[in-house]
């Protein structure tokens, strides 16, 4: 048993997952030995995505790191290594990377190293499928590179509905308004439309674009969510739907001007425009009752 090892445990999709390599890089930068625990993927993978969240049928989750990023070395911790240092070592601390190994990090605090590794997440950003010519990711990805781009991510799935922690779905009206003000920034602007749900892209946005130039890109599938985001990095600029999509293809975006357009929940950066359109998010349509105030609060 190494005393300067740091298991961590990895989960979730692309973004999730590179916001633990960068905690492990992190680690790596101060002298200690780092290992990852996929069993969450064997686990927990097959079908996390189905008809029960908002899906049209049911999609896994890989470990795709070595797909979006072949040059990043890593290791896998064993699953022996996992048993013990996952009984004897657990911590999930949000300064967790002040810590001394042994450690087995198994939670979501303390993964703040996104940004300060950018460049170097930005530099092996390199999908083979991106590669080869051809190729419908090829040919879009020349398209995107050729003209007024402006990646539209639409998040639907998971976030269709109402979500304990992003709360309601953004409507119709977020993305058209969006691309109104795109238009105002630079009229030549052509739209790609990346979505989880292309359906209702279609039936829902697509009738309002007028004649707007547009693509819709359906060269992925939810098990490949790596491709989407490198092509939304690419982009000139970038709609933001809920959810790290957005923010992530801005961090890895090749040029440092692309221009991110997000809703007003999530952090800033630069080059990043806020908004919070009176009708962005869906109404439930259920009205709350007001309730009578106590005496307490109304002098609160």
């Amino acid at each position: 048993m190494r005393k300067d090892l740091v298991i961590i445990r990895v989960d979730g999709g692309i973004a999730s997952q590179i916001s633990f390599v960068a905690l492990g890089l992190e680690f790596e930068s101060r002298g200690y030995k780092v290992k990852y625990d996929l069993s969450w993927f064997d686990e927990f993978g097959n079908g996390i995505y189905n008809e029960q969240n908002g899906y049209d049928r049911s999609y896994n989750i890989a470990f795709d790191i070595p797909k979006a990023f072949p040059d990043i070395k890593y290791e896998i911790a064993s699953r022996d290594e996992i048993e013990i240092y996952r009984k004897k070592y657990f911590v999930d601390d949000e300064e967790v990377i002040e810590l001394k190994p042994p450690l087995y990090v198994g939670g979501y605090l303390g993964r703040h190293f996104n940004f300060k590794y950018r460049d170097f997440f930005a530099k092996h950003f390199n999908p083979k499928e991106i590669q080869e010519s051809g190729s419908e990711c090829k040919i879009l990805l020349d398209n995107i590179l050729s003209s007024h781009s402006c990646g539209v991510h639409i998040r639907r799935g998971d976030l269709s509905k109402e979500h304990v922690v992003y709360g309601k779905p953004l409507s119709v009206e977020y993305f058209l308004k969006n691309i109104q003000l795109v238009l105002q920034i630079e009229p030549k602007s052509k739209f790609y439309f990346f979505s989880d749900d292309l359906e209702w892209v279609k039936k829902k946005v697509i009738p309002s674009l007028d004649s707007i130039e547009y693509e819709i890109c359906n060269v992925n599938s939810v098990e490949k969510g790596y491709l989407d985001l490198y092509l939304l990095s690419r982009c000139k600029i970038i709609i933001a739907s809920q959810g790290s999509m957005g923010k992530f293809a801005k961090m890895l975006a090749s040029d440092t001007e692309t221009l991110l357009i997000a809703p007003n929940k999530n952090a800033p950066m630069e080059n990043m425009i806020m908004v919070n359109w009176a009708d962005s998010y869906e109404s439930s349509g259920e009205k709350q009752i007001q309730k009578p105030l106590s005496w307490r609060n109304k002098i609160r």
